[in-house]
This record gives C-alpha cells, sequence and structure tokens, in this order.
C-alpha cells in the first residue's frame, strides 16, 4: 500500500471545517426555507454509523476467488468522486462532485412535487461564475508499477461539474447547465487559460443528481453524454439551437460540425453510457435490469408522470429495458461491458454493474433477444457489508482493471432539501487478476508514431484500440491510408479510415455483420451510397444490421429511406425492429408526405406485409388524424384511397378512430367524409364508435339502443358506454343507471361504472347506494370499484357518507385508498365522517401502535416461521394483486423477488410505513378532472393526447390534457397499511415464511 500513503502524503485538499450547505444560504424565500425544513427525506437517508478508514473497508470486501481488489486512491486526495477517465498518456481524471447538491451562488425559489428546484437565475460558466469547490484531479503512474504515485488538481472552483474528458487538443467539461472545453495545445493535462469555450449550453440544473454526465468518445467522431431522469434539456450549440427534451436521454455533440442532437431516449436514471467493441450503445439503470440498449433515434421507456412525455408525441411506442434474469434488487446505475483483455475470459464481454443501493457488483452475460439482447447475472464479482460503499461509476482503464468510482456515503437518495452528505470521503478501486498487478511502462499515444499506432488496432484492451483510432482521427495521419486499407479488414481499421475520411467504398458485403451495422450507420451520418445501402438491404438477415438500416432510414431524405422499410418485415422477439420501421416512416410522414405516398403507391406489395398490416398502417392514419389540419386529414382520405382490402382499410378507419378518442370528430375534408360514410355503408351500419365520433345522430340512436340490448355482448357494450361517456352524452345515463339498478355480471356493471364516472349526475351514487345490498356489495371488486367511483366527486362523496353515517353502507367496506381519496376533497362533512369512521387510518408515519403491533409480530416470528405453501394463501388474498412475487403476482407495486427478503425488519418497515420509501416508477399521482372527478393511481402512460392513470384495482382512466384541471404528486404510497391486521400468530408465520422463502 505504499502508493496509499504516498497519496495521503500528498494530499492537501483542505475545506472549511463544515462544508455542508445551511438552509438560509440557499432558500430564496421563506416557502421554500419551510420546505427545506419541514419536508422528510425519502428513501436511504444518513445515519450514525462511522465510516471505515480505506484500508479497513478494504478488508471487508468478499471478492471472486480469481480476482482481488486495490484501493487506487481515497480521501482526502479523492472526496465525492463521481466520474473517471483516462487520456492518451494514460493519465486517469477524476471529477470530484464537492458542490453537490447546491449550486454555489444560486438560489431556490420553488421546489416543485418532485423536489425538482428552480433557481433564481442561471449562473455564468467559468470564469466569470460563482466559484463552486468542484474540482478536476489527475493521477499518474510516472514509474510504471501499477500504482499511481503523482496527482494534481487541475481544474478548481467549478460549479456543479460532473464529467471531464481529454481529446482533440482539449479538455471537455459537463459542468451544467454548459459543456466547457479548455484548450491544452501542450497536452500537459493543464488548461491553457482559465477562459474555457462554451460548446453548448443549456443543460438542467433542477436536480443535480441526475445532471448530464458521463462524457464518452464515440468513434463516429462524436462526443456523446447521458442526461438523468429528473432534469430537462434545452440546449443549443453554435450551429444547432434550442433542442428541448424532459427527463433522460442519451444525446451526442460533433466538436467539429457544432452540431448537437438526442441520440436515444428514455431509459431509467439514464447516469452511466458505454460502447462496447462492437459500437453497440447501452446504459445502467435504477431500476431492477441491468439496463438499457439504445439504437440510434429510438425512444425508450420513462416515468411518464414525474419525467414527462417523449420528445416525438407520435411515437406510439417504446423499448422496453433489457429482458434479465437474475437478481432483482434495483439500483445498477453504474454499468460497463468489459472488454479490457486482463481479467481473462470469464469477465470478456459481460457486463459489470455496481449496486450502490445494494452495496455489490454484478456480472452479467449478454445474450441475444431478438435485434437486442437480454442478461442473465452470474456469479457477483464482490460485496461487502460496509453500508457506505456507493459505487456510482464503473469504467475499464488502460492497464485492463475494472475500476470503480466509490461516493463513499450513508446517504444514497437524493430525495431530501438537506445537505447532510459527507463530503470529505471517497475512493478509486481497481479490481485485476489474483496473479499480480498489471504494470504498464509509460506511454503517450499523441506522440506515438503512425505504425506504433496501427500495431495498437488489435490490442487485446479495447481501450487502447480506441484510443488510437481517436489520436488518428484527431492527428489528421492521412498517410495511414493505404496501410489501413492493406490490413484485414476490421472494425477498427473501418473506425480508423472513417475518422481520417477515406471510408470511400463502405464494406456492406462484409461476412462481419457488425462491418456491415457500421458501414449502415456511416451512410447515415453523411447521407452517402444510399443505393448500395438499398441493394444491401434486400439480402440482408441479421437482427441487429436489420435495426440499424432502419434507424439509418430515419436519418436519410424519404426516396432513399422508405424502400429500407422491408428490412422491418422479419421475425424479431423483442418487438424493435417494428417500431423502428415505424419511427423512420413517421419522421417522413409530413416532413416529406408526398414522397411517402408515391412509395405506397408503387409499392402495393409493402401494403401486403404482416410490417404493413399489423404495425404502420394504423399507426401512420392515427398520426395523420392527431396532427390534425386540412392537410393531414386529406392524407387520412388518401390513405383509404389506397386501397380496396376491407382489412387495410379497416386498419386505417382503427387509426382514425383512435385519434378521436374521447371527443367529437372535428370537421374533415369532404373527401375523408365521404370515405368514411362508404366505408361505414359497406359493413352494414359501419363502426358505430367511429359514427359516434363523427356526430351521426342516427348513430346515437343505435348506440342507446345497443346499450340497453341485453342480447348483445358485455365487450360490446362497456365499449360503447365508454364512447358515450367520452362524448359526453347525457342521454347515455339512464341505460347505464339500469343496468347498475338490475341484475347483471359485476364485470358488466364494473365497466358501466368507469364510463358513467366521467358524468356528474347524482343519479348514478343514488342508484349504487339504494341498491348497495342486494346489487353491489356481494362482489368484493365491484363494491371497491363502485366506492372509488363515488370517492371520486365531491357531491357523490357527500351522498356516499351520509349513507355511512345512517349504517346503510358498512364502514369495514372501504379500503384505505378509498379514504385517502375522500379527504383530498378537504370537505367539512366528509371529514367530519372520516373523523367518526376510520380515524388513525390516514397516519402514514410511526406511532406508538405500529411500533408495538411490529414489535409484537417482531416476537411471533423469532420462535419459528410456519408453512410457506399456507402463507401463499395469505399472499395472494393480501398482495397479489399489486405485487409480484416468484413470478407470479400484478404490476401496481414494484416487484418483491429481488428484495432483502429475509429480513424481518425491512417487511415490517414497509408493511407498517409504505410511504416511507416510495420506489421510483410507483408514486401515485392526484389528478382532478376539470369534470369535478378527483383521480389517484400510477401513471401508465402519457403522449400527446393525454394520461392514463391506473387505480389499485388497476382500472385505467384516459384522460385528454385538455381536460385536467391539476396534477400533482401524491407523497403518499399506494399501499395500504395494516396488510396484517386479523391475521393470528400461526397466519404471521405462514405469510411471513412465505415472503423470506428462498
Amino acid at each position: 500500500m505504499k502508493t496509499r500513503f504516498l497519496l495521503l502524503m500528498l494530499g492537501s485538499s483542505a475545506l472549511a471545517a463544515d462544508p455542508n450547505v445551511k438552509t438560509d444560504a440557499v432558500a430564496g424565500n421563506e416557502a421554500v426555507k419551510k420546505i427545506m425544513e419541514t419536508r422528510a427525506g425519502r428513501g436511504v437517508m444518513r445515519d450514525d454509523t462511522p465510516p471505515t478508514p480505506p484500508e479497513e473497508a478494504l478488508k471487508k470486501f468478499k471478492i471472486r476467488s480469481d480476482v482481488v481488489i486495490d484501493l487506487m486512491a481515497a480521501e482526502p486526495v479523492v472526496e465525492q468522486p463521481l466520474y473517471v477517465s483516462w487520456d492518451s498518456k494514460g493519465r486517469m481524471w477524476v471529477v470530484q462532485y464537492r458542490q453537490y447538491q447546491f449550486p454555489a451562488g444560486l438560489k431556490i425559489i420553488s421546489y416543485d412535487q418532485h423536489l425538482r428546484a428552480k433557481f433564481d437565475k442561471v449562473p455564468l460558466p467559468p470564469p466569470r461564475g460563482e466559484k463552486g469547490a468542484d474540482k478536476i484531479t489527475v493521477f499518474e503512474d510516472t514509474d510504471g508499477d501499477g500504482f499511481f504515485d503523482k496527482h494534481e488538481d487541475v481544474i478548481t472552483g467549478l460549479n456543479i461539474a460532473s464529467a471531464a474528458l481529454h481529446g482533440m487538443g482539449r479538455i471537455w467539461v459537463l459542468n451544467p447547465p454548459y459543456l466547457l472545453s479548455y484548450a491544452d495545445a501542450d497536452f500537459d493535462a493543464k488548461p491553457d487559460n482559465d477562459t474555457p469555450e462554451v460548446e453548448l449550453s443549456g443543460f438542467g440544473l433542477e436536480d443535480t443528481h441526475s445532471v448530464a454526465t458521463n462524457l464518452q468518445w464515440g468513434m463516429d467522431g462524436w462526443l456523446y453524454g447521458a442526461n438523468g431522469s429528473t432534469t430537462t434539456g434545452n440546449v443549443s450549440s453554435a450551429n444547432t439551437k434550442n433542442v428541448k427534451w424532459e427527463g433522460q436521454c442519451i444525446w451526442r455533440y460533433h466538436p467539429k460540425k457544432m452540431t448537437f442532437e438526442i441520440y436515444g431516449e428514455g431509459g431509467g436514471n439514464t447516469f452511466s453510457l458505454d460502447f462496447d467493441s462492437k459500437g453497440r450503445l447501452f446504459s445502467g439503470t435504477n431500476g431492477a435490469t441491468r439496463g438499457m440498449h439504445y439504437e440510434q433515434g429510438s425512444y425508450g421507456i420513462k416515468g411518464w408522470g414525474k419525467h414527462g412525455p417523449l420528445t416525438n408525441p407520435y411515437a406510439f411506442g417504446w423499448f422496453e429495458h433489457m429482458k434479465h434474469e437474475g437478481d432483482n434488487k434495483r439500483f445498477p446505475q453504474a454499468f460497463t461491458v468489459y472488454e479490457g483483455g486482463l481479467l481473462g475470459s470469464a469477465y470478456e464481454g459481460k457486463i459489470i454493474a455496481p449496486n450502490a443501493l445494494h452495496n455489490l457488483v454484478y456480472v452479467s452475460e449478454r445474450l441475444p433477444d431478438g435485434s437486442t439482447f437480454r442478461t442473465k447475472d452470474e456469479e457477483n464479482l464482490l460485496s461487502t457489508p460496509d453500508r457506505w460503499f456507493r459505487p456510482v461509476w464503473a469504467g475499464v482503464g488502460p492497464d485492463g482493471g475494472f475500476y470503480m468510482a466509490d461516493w463513499y456515503d450513508t446517504r444514497l437518495s437524493h430525495v431530501s432539501p438537506i445537505d447532510d452528505w459527507h463530503k470529505t470521503s471517497g475512493r478509486i478501486y481497481r479490481v485485476r487478476p489474483a496473479a499480480g498487478a498489471p504494470k504498464l511502462k509509460p506511454f503517450d499515444l499523441s506522440k506515438a508514431s503512425g505504425e506504433e499506432l496501427l500495431g495498437y488496432l488489435s490490442h487485446p484492451n479495447e481501450w487502447f484500440r480506441k484510443q488510437a483510432i481517436l489520436e488518428i482521427g484527431w492527428r489528421h495521419l492521412t498517410e495511414l491510408g493505404p496501410k489501413l486499407k492493406a490490413l484485414p479488414q476490421t472494425l477498427e481499421t473501418l473506425w480508423a479510415l472513417d475518422a481520417l475520411g477515406l471510408a470511400d467504398d463502405l464494406p456492406f458485403t462484409s461476412s462481419d455483420p457488425y462491418i456491415r451495422r457500421w458501414s449502415v450507420k456511416m451512410v447515415g451520418e453523411e447521407n452517402r451510397n444510399t443505393d448500395a445501402l438499398l441493394k444491401m438491404a434486400k439480402t440482408e438477415k441479421h437482427p441487429e444490421v436489420r435495426a440499424q438500416i432502419l434507424a439509418t432510414a430515419k436519418k436519410i431524405p424519404a426516396q432513399s429511406a422508405l424502400p429500407l422499410l422491408w428490412v422491418g418485415d422479419a421475425e424479431d422477439i423483442s418487438g424493435h425492429l417494428p417500431l423502428l420501421a415505424w419511427w423512420a416512416l413517421e419522421s417522413k410522414a409530413e416532413k416529406e408526405r408526398a414522397a411517402v405516398f408515391t412509395f405506397l403507391k408503387a409499392d402495393t406489395a409493402f401494403l401486403k406485409t404482416t410490417l404493413f398490416l399489423d404495425h404502420l398502417a394504423e399507426k401512420l392514419a392515427k398520426r395523420y388524424a392527431l396532427a390534425g389540419g386540412e392537410e393531414n386529414f386529406q392524407s387520412c382520405a388518401d390513405l383509404l384511397a389506397l386501397t380496396n382490402d376491407e382489412a387495410l382499410r379497416g386498419k386505417f378507419i382503427a387509426g382514425i378512430a383512435s385519434a378521436f378518442e374521447g371527443a367529437e370528430m372535428p370537421k374533415l375534408p369532404e373527401s375523408l367524409t365521404k370515405a368514411l360514410n362508404d366505408y361505414m355503408a359497406k359493413q352494414g351500419g359501419g363502426d358505430l364508435t367511429l359514427a359516434l365520433r363523427s356526430g351521426n345522430a342516427d348513430a346515437l340512436k343505435k348506440a342507446l339502443a345497443l346499450l340497453s340490448d341485453k342480447k348483445a355482448s358485455n365487450t360490446a357494450r362497456i365499449g360503447i358506454a365508454k364512447t358515450l361517456a367520452e362524448l359526453g352524452k347525457q342521454e347515455a345515463v339512464m341505460p347505464m343507471v339500469a343496468i347498475l339498478k338490475t341484475t347483471n355480471p359485476a364485470s358488466l356493471k364494473r365497466g358501466m361504472l368507469q364510463a358513467a364516472a366521467k358524468f356528474g349526475d347524482k343519479r348514478i351514487p343514488e342508484a349504487l347506494l339504494l341498491g348497495w345490498e342486494t346489487q353491489i356489495s356481494g362482489d368484493q371488486a365491484l363494491r371497491e370499484d363502485a366506492l372509488r367511483v363515488m370517492a371520486g366527486r365531491k357531491e357523490w362523496a357527500q351522498i356516499l357518507v351520509s349513507f355511512v353515517n345512517d349504517w346503510k353502507v358498512p364502514v369495514k367496506h372501504f379500503t384505505i385508498d378509498i379514504v385517502r381519496q375522500l379527504s383530498l376533497h378537504k370537505d367539512p362533512e366528509i371529514d367530519a365522517a372520516i373523523d367518526k369512521h376510520w380515524k388513525g387510518l390516514l397516519a402514514t408515519g410511526p406511532t406508538p401502535e405500529k411500533k408495538k403491533e411490529s414489535e409484537r409480530i417482531k416476537a411471533v416470528l423469532k420462535t419459528g416461521l410456519g408453512d410457506a405453501e399456507k402463507g401463499k394463501i395469505q399472499f395472494m388474498g393480501r398482495c397479489f394483486i399489486c405485487h409480484k412475487l416468484f413470478g407470479e403476482g400484478g404490476a401496481i407495486g414494484p416487484e418483491l423477488t429481488g428484495y432483502d427478503r429475509s429480513n424481518a425488519d425491512f417487511w415490517l418497515d414497509n408493511l407498517f410505513m409504505p410511504s416511507m420509501e416510495i420506489r421510483e416508477g410507483f408514486g401515485a399521482y392526484i389528478v382532478k378532472t376539470k369534470g369535478g372527478q378527483i383521480l389517484t393511481g400510477l401513471m401508465d402512460a402519457q403522449d400527446a393526447k393525454g394520461i392514463v392513470i391506473k387505480d389499485m384495482a388497476n382500472n385505467k382512466t384516459a384522460l385528454k390534457q385538455t381536460d385536467i384541471e391539476s396534477m400533482t404528486a401524491s407523497p403518499i404510497s399506494l399501499m395500504p397499511e395494516g396488510l396484517t391486521t386479523g391475521m393470528s400468530d400461526a397466519d404471521l408465520k405462514d405469510f411471513f415464511a412465505y415472503l423470506m422463502k428462498k
């Protein structure tokens, strides 16, 4: 450990006695100050356990037998390390995020429900702006013994600096809201002057936990970065203005062209990104999988309510995280694909993903899943009982070792307005073979000869291969062109030729699919060789190459792009190819409308493909209808005119109809109206839903008749009821009331309830309550749906509680979520009823009663567990509808399989205080409509039209944006407290035996 002690002797990072920021220093007004002083934190907060000294912490790691872990740097030299990179001399650059969590010199003037801050001003870039405590430190191994013996702070006074990367003779620093570049012509790792160039501006600062970070050089000449989930962006460069988004994405910037764009959108909290040796792009996640795989121009899953909609309102779909098999504990946000050549075949090509929440590091295999991947866990790389271990970054160094930046703190959650972070701790670790530390002689690729750089193209460590290619491009060594072309063709030689602008004859016919894939990508980057691409596309079978062809089709002109859609007509179990084909087609729908219709008219065979019939036709019609306007409506008519095939016309009609769900259709062009009427006439009365939306009076009569027709299917009656309700047809109220009052299947009544809820008519709650015992209460699901519907309107809720007060509706029929919904009205009459009948039920924090019951259950469990099979019955009755465990259950709450299930305290804390920590993606929302409804539930979807709210019973309600009066995040978990009420000691033993089953 000589290096450790040397670093300590060299270190001199003196801080003030108390580096934490006080409330008065950042609160811009009394309202914000009150929030900061009273709002409880959520998640893993700070505790009073002491840190373990670095050398002692090292001994606590349990690690695979074939590797060992080295402490490469620690406090006081490193404090709050966030990001690490290496330059062409092998020097390690560490960004120390010591200013976190509040930017220096700014005042918070408001918080939103997710604790995202709005500041009083936009900070100026350095050196003009307020100086912060962030700094960049460079470490060097000058004697080649495998450990660092020199370090120097090269840039200080930064203010929320999240990444630093050397290249092109410059030091690139992400310091949101800016991407800066400092000149370093002599490559001494120090800026040539104190004033950087502002390359980009407009990255969000709302949540400094999830700002833009993780700079990486792509082999295409672009500089890539990740943006977290709870910040926004409105980014401009010299040649690109106001690129806007909300939430997580992968973005890129071309330093020579000075252009900026979003590369792929969505994911978890995209704090990390990594390219593998094939040029494929991945990121980690804060969920329970290993992360996301991004195709160029793709859209991914987001937490819609918290993180906002996709930038494209017509995406009509998204990629999910990679499917995962293995440990389902959440938060493997750091991510790297190991291809360092040092650790051996057991690690090569595998994902190594630290989990900061659970103090461990995964190793996961990547397996093909159609055109994308799925992951499968292997033996963990390491773990530690030291809960201060918080690895926030992972990567591979020039020596081939696996490196981690350890934030080292007991606190992990950002959902607290208090700065109580442990600002004077941090470590850098390396995992390497047990045989000995890797030793590299000092090198400098920036001065290496051309021949030396060519030699590095076959280096076993991916880092050297890529860095050599970057240097060839940055130094513009065009004299290497002939030698590169003479070498065996590899991705590396192709990348090097492209970096020099000499990749003229793209190898579309290579036997290597990844060379073909990258050749296709290059077509999209420069819009070249599109004829050759079309020829290739006709024979291409590899799913990943097909995916890139469709991604490229989105970027090139329609005339060349649209024939490429054929490659999407192939089996792909991941479902990615149809979505990529849609996004390519959608990108041309309006901008190159004429070319779209020219293609569809000329290539009639394409209209008959499974791809077009099942995935594109309906979306295209919906896209035009949703965009609206005379020209787009005419395009809807033109689609119908393309074919006489009734199945295809039906797809177009369905798309048009879906665009107008929840409203009557606007006035349409005569040609479209005629086409729709003709279609409906041919259908013998036609699509009744579509006719209703068109304002057809005869259709209303038929719809009301269908609603009352006992011989019609329940599905048809429910469907027409929902349409009538969305259109506000009051004539539908009495037929609905009749169904609710009389003997009918519970499933039909539940469907009617969701439609009836749209109306404010008092006849609906009266029908429910007068027939409560005979028609409603016997079915639990129907009963609870009825109570939720009535609790959602103030006037109905007042009628409901009057029946409860008169003992006509039993108090025991109310679940906690229904009582919470009643409480949202803030009405004295309703509040009095809550106080009378459900006093104490809404308490969400710790109480003496909860503590006493928790201790009682803990004492019962200490005497032993019961029968897990009997416990499963308890789980099915109490938890199954919301939570999945061992592959069975609902998805309203998080899956429980991957949690620390053997810990009784974990279960009891969450059973008695579920609002203590609400999992990302499972926070409830309170939505008030302009029609007077209050709805609570999870945000199930969000797009250009509006949102979908899912309640505790999995009922989904679609709301147009124009119908929403307000929407706020609830601090209360949807999960009811007291789930163990009524359980005997034997029941408890059985229940916990199932929960804790291995």
